[in-house]
């Protein structure tokens, strides 16, 4: 089992309708491939992890990469893991709304909006995501 995480810049003018095609596919994808993941949205800045067996982890990331509705794609972190974080989200999404320092929560799967950080989560990655959706 391998994790990685990433932060990334959306390109300017990336639309609502972009990032539900992105979950969409992410979704879809990640199903196939046995990955899971969390993608976090704090206005233009994207944070997300990916799951699963090293290989798919790792040509899913290369396929990021590659996608030009987003710049700037840096790996944080990459390492073997022995559970996954998020078990059974294929892909879910977080996005701290920018006008009310709300949240808004996608939910996928059928998670409850209090599973989204689960304090059971390893507590580096716990206090990335915390940190990041933080972030102003």
């Amino acid at each position: 089992m391998y994790r990685l995480v990433y932060v990334s810049t959306a390109v300017e003018g990336l639309a609502d309708d972009d990032i539900d095609s992105i979950l969409n596919v992410s979704q879809s994808n990640n199903d196939e491939r046995y990955l899971t993941g969390f993608l976090a949205q704090n206005g233009r800045s994207f944070m997300q992890a990916l799951e699963g067996e090293r290989d798919e982890v790792l040509n899913t990331y290369q396929r990021i990469m590659r996608d030009d509705r987003h710049q700037g794609v840096t790996q944080i972190i990459g390492e073997p893991v022995e559970k996954r974080a998020f078990p059974e989200w294929s892909m879910n999404y977080h996005r701290v709304d920018d006008d009310e320092g709300s949240s808004t929560m996608v939910v996928r799967q059928d998670e409850s909006i209090d599973a989204l950080l689960n304090p059971d989560m390893p507590r580096d990655l716990l206090y990335l995501f915390s940190k990041f959706l933080r972030m102003r």
